[in-house]
């Protein structure tokens, strides 16, 4: 019988041990899991902020490319307006030129004649 209570004392500090080995291991366990909780919820926030960052990147892209397709518009109707401001100014400087071609030729025209009246009042 003596031995029977001495098994069973300890099988009971048995027990005993290792019901604080498991309190132990419990509190252990569920501190990880708090502290892969925290992970898990920091891990969410990042994903969202860099969801979040990607869009507004996204859209500063766009924007962007808007204004350099609107630049792109007004440097092209700029040239454009200078072409035909110089397109203009070189047909009425060819007209002039044209002119001062007529006026001078006519001059010569009027020496010609005046010569050739001088040539037959000679006679």
């Amino acid at each position: 019988m003596k031995t029977l209570i001495t098994f069973t004392t300890i099988g009971v500090a048995l027990l005993g041990f290792t019901a604080c080995d498991s309190k132990v291991e419990s509190s252990r366990k569920d501190a990880l899991e708090s502290k892969a909780d925290a992970l898990d919820n920091r891990a969410d926030i990042v994903r969202k902020d860099s969801k979040t960052d990607a869009t507004d990147v996204a859209k500063q892209g766009a924007l962007d490319a808007n204004a350099d397709k609107d630049a792109a518009k007004a440097r092209a109707e700029a040239e454009k307006k200078m072409a035909e401001m110089r397109a203009a100014a070189e047909k009425e400087a060819a007209a002039q030129t044209a002119e001062d071609v007529r006026k001078a030729g006519e001059q010569a025209a009027k020496n010609l004649e005046e010569k050739a009246k001088s040539t037959r009042e000679q006679k």
